[in-house]
């Protein structure tokens, strides 16, 4: 042995390398990772760091009956909501922004007491990948789209686009209360089957100003106006995953 590598240095060398080797295929694997991100991957997916605005509507029977499948009957006070939101990171889709309408349908209550939700029509993006994947694996009608947030003097904007043209304004004020934890189950029934997301977040109280749906002629969107909005809340720091749909029996 040099007296210039003592033994007593051995095992820390012999460390070292092994900490460069982990830190090596390590860093190999979360690269895979990141590439598997950034291609259209199945279900299972997470999302977290969640931020909404979610305003309760009454739609119009006649547009509702219409856009629903046979199997599926709308609760008979036509209500629903819309949904605009961001989530900022996860797993398979994240980051990603969105906003999309539903309306509340029996016989797919979840364990939480919520009614089924039956998505009328929706968007996600920026990335492509991520109405693809809710389109293909989900069975989500859905393309590919944008939203943001506003701040108004008494509290939010939200505002969804498809296209470039934005689809849906809605207006919350604020509501000088704290925030309550909640933990809650959603289902959503779709074409694919029955998708059921566990879910929490930090819900906020709000009051609806207005709610603009303003989607060009011709576009999905345009068939969908509320003729009566009723509620609305913020939910702050969500976190939620979307499985692979299940089964319905028909």
């Amino acid at each position: 042995m040099s007296p210039l590598f003592p033994r007593r240095h051995l095992a820390a060398v012999r460390n070292s390398i092994g900490l460069v080797a982990l830190i090596s295929v390590g860093g190999a694997c979360l690269s895979g990772i990141a590439f598997a991100e950034d291609k259209v991957v199945p279900p299972p997916y997470l999302a977290a760091g969640s931020n909404h605005v979610v305003v309760g509507v009454v739609w119009d029977e006649a547009a509702i009956r219409k856009a629903l499948p046979s199997w599926v009957t709308p609760v008979a006070e036509m209500t629903g909501a819309i949904n605009i939101y961001q989530a900022e990171r996860g797993y398979g889709l994240t980051p990603y922004q969105s906003a999309y309408f539903w309306v509340d349908v029996e016989g797919f209550d979840s364990p939480s007491g919520i009614k089924g939700r039956w998505m009328l029509q929706g968007v996600y993006g920026p990335q492509e990948k991520t109405s693809v994947a809710l389109r293909e694996f989900e069975g989500f009608p859905v393309r590919n789209g944008t939203s943001r947030f506003e701040a108004t003097a008494e509290g939010k904007r939200a505002i969804g686009t498809v296209n470039g043209h934005d689809f849906v304004t809605v207006e919350i004020k604020s509501v000088p209360s704290p925030c309550d934890p909640a933990s809650f189950t959603l289902n959503y029934p779709t074409r694919k089957g029955l998708i059921e997301i566990p879910a929490s977040g930090e819900v906020c109280k709000a009051e609806p100003v207005s709610v603009a749906v303003t989607a060009r002629p011709g576009d999905p969107f345009a068939a969908f106006l509320p003729v009566k909005v009723v509620w609305a809340v913020e939910v702050k720091n969500g976190a939620f995953s979307l499985p692979r749909p299940q089964p319905i029996g028909q």
